[in-house]
């Protein structure tokens, strides 16, 4: 992959048992315990830092507090894209015989189906802009539900005409990641489903999300513009870049 797109960080430290931290504005309260080490990388940690200049870009906008709602939108739309785009580099491709208007022509299509989910609302308005670029992707999402026990979510598949998991390359998209604690029960979840080439996508993610994501699945792939520089038991993940479902659906903070 060429340095100027993006870099590849391998860490690794013991694992530890998992602890409480208070989740962002977006994610729901964590099992009880203690904290954290927020200043770890989880085991064998496999991470994709995209360093584009465009999406480097895109991410300093949506960070900025004076990004008006319909520009954050933009922003997203092109952060999303370039972050799928490197997520799929490594697809698989057969080759295909076919009439050009002048010969017969040896080219290559995807040889792996694509299952592109998002982290219930967050995300979901901004997955049609994946469908323009990638040829036949399924696109659905994972909710979250309490159910009864408030430290306790069910989270639900929500995919139609889908190829079967095992065949794809699934893609699950959480724009920030903080706690990490949503996104790894919706892996865990897909996991479970017959995935096993799973990628997670996310603006901005926290150590400790990273940590929590990576014991959910295993030799999970991580694709990001910016690890964040802490997670504030309070205000979430810092510098961050706000509430995103308020930014992206129209109440700046």
């Amino acid at each position: 992959m060429p340095a100027n797109i993006s870099k590849m960080v391998i860490a690794s430290s013991p694992s530890k048992p998992e602890r409480a931290i208070r989740p962002d504005a977006d994610e729901p309260a964590l099992p009880p315990g203690g904290a954290l080490d927020e200043g770890r990388l989880p085991p064998e940690a496999l991470l994709n830092v995209v360093e584009h200049p465009i999406a480097q870009h895109a991410l300093t906008m949506l960070r900025n507090k004076h990004t008006p709602t319909k520009a954050f939108r933009l922003f997203s739309d092109q952060l999303v894209v370039l972050l799928t785009l490197e997520a799929t580099r490594s697809l698989p491709v057969r080759e295909e015989t076919i009439e050009t208007p002048l010969e017969k022509h040896a080219g290559r299509i995807l040889g792996k189906p694509v299952v592109f989910l998002s982290l219930t609302r967050r995300g979901l308005g901004l997955a049609h802009r994946v469908s323009d670029f990638i040829p036949e992707v399924v696109v659905g999402s994972v909710s979250l539900e309490h159910t009864g026990d408030a430290h306790r979510l069910t989270p639900r598949l929500h995919l139609s005409n889908a190829p079967a998991l095992g065949d794809a390359r699934v893609i699950l998209f959480d724009p920030v990641v903080g706690t990490g604690y949503s996104a790894s029960v919706a892996l865990h979840r897909i996991r479970t489903s017959g995935a096993t080439d799973i990628s997670l996508l996310s603006f901005l993610i926290t150590p400790p999300g990273l940590e929590r994501v990576q014991a959910a699945v295993p030799g999970l792939k991580v694709w990001t513009t910016a690890i964040e520089r802490e997670l504030d038991l309070k205000k979430g993940p810092l510098p961050g870049l706000g509430n995103f479902s308020e930014r992206l659906y129209g109440s700046n903070p």
